[in-house]
């Protein structure tokens, strides 16, 4: 006997279009965390080079009278490259104020005035130099979206495999 499955086309369309958000989803985060992953990786190609220390010190902000104080490391250091002595003032590449004091305080305890450290210049632009690298971190947790861009399209597939279950599938709907 010829057994019919009977499959509703609003269930197949809703888990298709819900496996494929999950998915385009999953997939954003994949590429957002690629993005910083080679933004960080391209520091790493720059050129090492020594710097002297000018001043460091924490600076406190208010941006609007009603908002909460942030601190600001500002760390400038002086360095050569191409023969010609320049000034950089940014610790990472992107660098912001945060809300804790001792945050900002840790940051410029690394670098005292006086002191020399290692900087890193980028040879095409060489006014853009940092003292420190960006976190590999992204590349590194880049699987876990991946986990939502597979099962994602696993559940698309799954709910289109309703529609393909045989010819004796009718819709009700």
């Amino acid at each position: 006997m010829n057994e019919r499955k009977s499959v509703n086309f609003i269930s197949v369309i809703g888990g298709f279009v819900f496996g494929l958000l999950v998915a385009v989803m999953g997939g954003y985060f994949v590429f957002a965390l690629y993005a910083g992953g080679q933004r960080a990786k391209k520091t790493r190609s720059w050129v090492e080079a020594p710097c002297l220390i000018l001043s460091s010190q924490v600076e406190e902000r208010r941006p609007t009278p009603n908002s909460p104080i942030q601190y600001l490391a500002v760390v400038e250091y002086e360095y050569n490259f191409d023969g010609k002595t320049r000034r950089g003032n940014r610790i990472k590449r992107v660098e912001g104020p945060t809300s804790h004091r001792q945050r900002a305080q840790e940051k410029v305890a690394d670098f005292p005035a006086g002191g020399s450290a290692v900087c890193w210049v980028n040879p095409d632009v060489p006014q853009e130099v940092i003292l420190r690298h960006d976190s590999m971190a992204p590349l590194y947790t880049i699987w876990f979206p991946g986990l939502f861009v597979v099962g994602g399209a696993g559940i698309a597939v799954r709910a289109l495999m309703g529609i393909r279950a045989g010819s004796g599938v009718t819709f009700r709907g």
